[in-house]
Parts: C-alpha cells; sequence; structure tokens
C-alpha cells in the first residue's frame, strides 16, 4: 500500500494556495461576462426580490425592478406575470406556481437565489452588472472545491491540477451560468473529497447543498459511508467515529429536507417540478443509453478523458470505481423521466456535468494513491478533456455538434439519436415535439435519415404524397415512445407499386431534384412555373433503373395539360393533376433525368410531386 505524499514537503501552506486561488478567480470573474442562462426567467425575479426584501415569495414590484436589469426578451413575461398575479390568477405562467399561503414562488426553490441576492446588491451598490451575482455564488464553490481538493491530496500542486480537472469536466462551460449547476456539481464532488477525508459534517453539509439544487443528489446519502470505506481499503483515511458519521449524515439530510418541507407546505408535493415536468413513463434504455452516450448531450462529451483513466482501475480501485458508477447511476435515473430531454446546455447536458462527479471522485481518489504521477498520463487527461471543452463551445443546444454532424454524415448507422434531440435540434428549436409531424436530415439535400412516430395517421402522405403508403421493406429502426427511424431514401407503395418520391420539401432541398429555368420559387401550394417552358433534373437513387415517372400538380384553370420530354424524348402531354405514370422507354431509363416541361400557358402548373418508380431488376 503506497503512502500519500507528505505535505511538509510537497506543498506550500493551505493558505498560500487559498489566496492565489481567490486572486486567480477574483481575475476569472472580471474577465467573462455572465451568461444570462439556463432557468434565468425564474432565477432573475427571484434574486431582485430577495435582495429587495428578504423573503422568496414574488411580488410585482420584483417584476418591475428585474425587467429594468434584465434583456429586454424577458419582458414581455414579466408584464404578462404581474398581470396575472394583479388579477389573481390562480395558474400562473408555468415556471412559476401559486402556493397554499396565496403567494407566487419559482418552481425551482429558492436556495440558489438566496446565496446570490447579497452579491446582488453589493455590485449592485458598487455600479457594476448585478446578475454577476450568480457568478460570485458559482466562483465561491469552486473556491471551496479548491480547498476540498487540498485537503484530500494535502498537496497544493496536486489540488490545482485536480480543480483544473474539474473545470475541464463541464466546469469551464457552466461557471458563468445564472444557473446552479456548477453549485451541485462542485458541492457533491467537495461532499465526496471531505466526507473521506475526515470532515464528514462539511462533507454531508455540502452534499445537502448540492441536493437543494439537484434533489437526486440525495443518493450522496446512501452511498458516502460504502465510497469511504471502499476509499480506506485503497489507503489509510482519518478515522471518524460512527456517531460522528451517522450525526453527519443527518445533518446534510436535514439540509436536503429543506426544499422537500417547502413543497409539502405550499404546494402539497414533495417536488413540484417533478411532478409538473416528469413522467414515469419516459424513462427507458434509449435515454439511458442517450444520457451517457449522446453525441450532442452526453456523459462521453463531458469527461472523455476521466473515463480513459478509469479504465485503469483494478483491485480495490476497480471496488470503488463500481460503487461510484452506482452512485453516478442513482443521480440519473430520475433525470430520464423530465419532460424536456433536450433542454438548455453548453455541449453536454447539466444532468451529464453534475452526475459525472462521483466518477471524477473515483479518479482522484486513484491519483491519491500514486506517489508520483505521470507526466505523460495525465497530460493525455488533460488534453483529452480540454479537446472535450473545445468541441463543446462550438455550438448551441438546438443544432447538432460537429461530432454528431460528422457521424451523421459517415456513420449514420451508428448513430440514432433519443427522438427529441433529433427532433429539435433539426428544426432549431426548443419545443414541444408532437407525434403528427416528419422530421428529417438532408445531406447536400438527399433525404437520408427520417423520423416518424406511429401515431400519426398522415406520416405516408407527408412522405409520399396523397394516396400513397410506406413500404414495408424501408430501412426501420425502431427507438421510443412509438417514434422509428427511416435510413435512406424513403419507398413508397403507390397504387400497390413500389416508388421513390420527392415532394415539395425535398425537392427545394436541391437534392436528388433539382430546378432548373422557369419556376418561380416556393409558394404554399407548391411550385409554381414561371413561363411557357420549365426544366428540372432527376437523380434516381443509386442502383435504381427508372421504369416510370409520376409528376403530380395543379393547373391554374381546369382542364390544363403539360408536355413532358426526358432527356429530349418525347413523352407527351399529361395532366398533372391526375398524378399521370408516364412509362419511360427504354432511351430514357437513365440515372439522371433532364425533364422538360411545356405548358398551355405561361405559369400554368404548380409542381407538387415527383416520383420514380423502379423497373424490375433494380437494386435499391
Amino acid at each position: 500500500m503506497r503512502k500519500r505524499p507528505d505535505p511538509a514537503r510537497s506543498a506550500s501552506p493551505l493558505w498560500r494556495f487559498a489566496l492565489l486561488l481567490a486572486l486567480l478567480l477574483a481575475a476569472l470573474f472580471a474577465a467573462r461576462p455572465v451568461s444570462l442562462s439556463g432557468d434565468i426567467l425564474e432565477y432573475s425575479v427571484n434574486t431582485v426580490g430577495i435582495a429587495a426584501h428578504g423573503t422568496p415569495d414574488l411580488r410585482i414590484e420584483d417584476f418591475e425592478r428585474t425587467k429594468a436589469l434584465a434583456p429586454e426578451r424577458f419582458t414581455p413575461l414579466f408584464a404578462m406575470l404581474q398581470d396575472e398575479m394583479r388579477r389573481g390568477v390562480q395558474d400562473v405562467y408555468p415556471a412559476f406556481q401559486r402556493g397554499s399561503s396565496g403567494h407566487v414562488y419559482s418552481v425551482h426553490f429558492f436556495g440558489y437565489p438566496m446565496m446570490a441576492a447579497l452579491p446582488l446588491r453589493l455590485l449592485e451598490a458598487l455600479g457594476q452588472e448585478p446578475f454577476k451575482a450568480f457568478q460570485v455564488v458559482n466562483l465561491v464553490f469552486v473556491f471551496i472545491l479548491g480547498l476540498a481538493l487540498h485537503r484530500f491530496f494535502g498537496a497544493s500542486g496536486r489540488a490545482a491540477l485536480a480543480l483544473a480537472l474539474f473545470m475541464l469536466c463541464g466546469g469551464v462551460l457552466y461557471w458563468n451560468w445564472s444557473s446552479p449547476e456548477t453549485v451541485g456539481a462542485a458541492s457533491l464532488l467537495a461532499g465526496l473529497l471531505l466526507f473521506t477525508a475526515g470532515m464528514p459534517v462539511a462533507g454531508s453539509v455540502l452534499a445537502g447543498l448540492a441536493a437543494q439544487q439537484n434533489p437526486t443528489i440525495v443518493f450522496f446519502f446512501l452511498f458516502a459511508p460504502f465510497i469511504r470505506a471502499a476509499v480506506g481499503r485503497m489507503q489509510p483515511i482519518p478515522p471518524v467515529s460512527l456517531a460522528r458519521l451517522l450525526s453527519a449524515l443527518g445533518l446534510g439530510l436535514a439540509v436536503a429536507a429543506v426544499p422537500v418541507l417547502f413543497n409539502l407546505i405550499e404546494y402539497g408535493v414533495p417536488n413540484l417540478i417533478a411532478s409538473r415536468f416528469s413522467r414515469a413513463s419516459l424513462i427507458s434504455t434509449t435515454r439511458l443509453v442517450s444520457f451517457f452516450f449522446d453525441l450532442n448531450q452526453g456523459m462521453i462529451l463531458a469527461i472523455p478523458g476521466v473515463l480513459l483513466g478509469l479504465l485503469l482501475a483494478r483491485g480495490a480501485a476497480l471496488r470503488l470505481l463500481l460503487l461510484c458508477f452506482a452512485l453516478t447511476l442513482a443521480l440519473v435515473l430520475p433525470a430520464l423521466a423530465v419532460i424536456n430531454w433536450n433542454s438548455a446546455a453548453a455541449g453536454p447536458m447539466r444532468y451529464a456535468f453534475w452526475a459525472a462527479m462521483p466518477l471524477l471522485f473515483a479518479l482522484l481518489a486513484m491519483l491519491r494513491e500514486l506517489r508520483r504521477w505521470r507526466v505523460a498520463a495525465l497530460g493525455a487527461v488533460l488534453l483529452v478533456q480540454g479537446a472535450a471543452m473545445a468541441h463543446a463551445v462550438r455550438y448551441e443546444y438546438n443544432e447538432f455538434s460537429p461530432l454528431a454532424t460528422l457521424v451523421l454524415r459517415h456513420l449514420p448507422r451508428h448513430y440514432y439519436p433519443e427522438p427529441e434531440i433529433f427532433a429539435e435540434r433539426m428544426a432549431h428549436h426548443d419545443n414541444w415535439v408532437e407525434p403528427d409531424r416528419v422530421h428529417s436530415f438532408h445531406v447536400d439535400g438527399w433525404r437520408f435519415r427520417t423520423l416518424v412516430n406511429d401515431g400519426d395517421p398522415h406520416a405516408a402522405t407527408s412522405l409520399c404524397g396523397p394516396g400513397a403508403q410506406l413500404a414495408p421493406d424501408n430501412a426501420f429502426t425502431r427507438s421510443s415512445r412509438g417514434w422509428r427511424y427511416i435510413d435512406g431514401q424513403v419507398v413508397c407503395l403507390a397504387r400497390g407499386v413500389r416508388q421513390y418520391t420527392w415532394l415539395v420539401d425535398d425537392i427545394v432541398a436541391g437534392g436528388p431534384v433539382v430546378l432548373g429555368a422557369g419556376w418561380r420559387g416556393r409558394e404554399a401550394t407548391g411550385i409554381p412555373s414561371d413561363g411557357m417552358r420549365s426544366q428540372l433534373r432527376l437523380r434516381t437513387p443509386q442502383g435504381i433503373r427508372p421504369a416510370a415517372l409520376v409528376l403530380r400538380g395543379s393547373y391554374a384553370t381546369a382542364g390544363g395539360r403539360t408536355h413532358v420530354t426526358a432527356g429530349g424524348v418525347d413523352l407527351g402531354w399529361h395532366a398533372l393533376d391526375a398524378a399521370p405514370v408516364i412509362a419511360l422507354p427504354a432511351a430514357a431509363q437513365a440515372a439522371v433525368l433532364d425533364l422538360t416541361l411545356e405548358h398551355e400557358a405561361p405559369g400554368a402548373v404548380i409542381l407538387q410531386e415527383v416520383s420514380v418508380r423502379p423497373s424490375t431488376g433494380s437494386t435499391p
């Protein structure tokens, strides 16, 4: 068994480490503006209210004060809430709730705003940006974590490197957010460190504070004694009496229970957010895999270097890792029930940031066991983590990450996102994902993945046109909640015959069907022609030899007709409003069809569908 380094020989005193850390965090505070992100609507007005009158109930004048400080985009919502409060509306805007006392509160517990209230008043008095108060609170907990790391390692250099690792596991992404993710993560990690390093009371209180922000952290109190025992098998830890451990756990649970008691008194439920914004039916293996491995927001994006380091765990370290993973799993499972899965995030989802802390703790315990740290190995972990953070800042939470885009383009069969992630990042918005809407992903105009729901009776019409159905031999992949993916070009059945169909959305994307001269652009009913002649080019899917062509459209006047030629081959006059099946002679059965449509009058036709039916010998 290896011994810990001698602090007297390997580190500067705690006061020097604390001073340097405080100066560094102060410089960080001065260098970056606050990011008004996360649940800022609630936290802003709650902090302003507590700073003004010292209580968490929200008053009409609190919204007025906040409007003067917050960005203008919040003004309409604040005004609406003020109006609802004046009228005594019981069910106010969903982010807020009227309690049994008659007062209105934010649905998130007021512990975080209470901590930010005093810094806000001080910053206002100094003429500084008031909402940087959230940065103050976040950095205070980063400072506390630094002290806990110094206690754990007994060495300033190791504590500094470990704190840098924490920042590279998501701290750099969330420390300047106006939400308590950094408080929760830093408190949970510091709680584990102190509970195993001879300060169980401080560790439990910090874990209790973390649980106030993220209630599932209450599982800390179940796992902490076993984790402490596992660390003790790796190397000596300060002895603590059973009575002191139990007292510490009880005190921490009491801190964690404050929001529960408040919710019970005011709302009659232990957790209003859980009862209003989560559904047990949403918990699934799809979401569990998504939580850890999604290429947009999964935990793999937060701690890839840490996970690589944990692969070296053996013996007692492996037993500790299994316990820490069990704690992480306990933190994760309730979170799978949230309605808004694709919620605001800075790269990795916010849940993944703080839920990863037990795994980071396991790696730190392994590092403490080593007399000498291997520079190359530690450097590799830090380098991988740095690359992960650099990747995370390159995209917004309502768009695919560069890594996800790369995999979707080149290895699509290896990545099927949770349906909400796919739908919202395709549409570039954070909204309710309705089952009666089709979502498609295009690359260079080609539809290569489509998301449909079994409960959508119009899915086939949306993809194949009126009267057609989805062919059973599409490349279907099941997801969750009735959603399924279709890989590649959608195959349709029209009048019992297989065909590939491109509707208006596909045509304007400029993939298989490319509009040439003679079109005016998209309108509500389709793509109107412009002049007497219109051209388009059709590239059939690879391996498909076209045997027939279907063109569907409408006419400005009844009885209209269109003359069609394909590659110079005359295909005759056809009424496109009848969606005619136009046989292609051998001379026209090319992989690329250059079509010319001649009209009886300028702007006569509105194009709505182009379909091709393959010959019998085609292999899609």
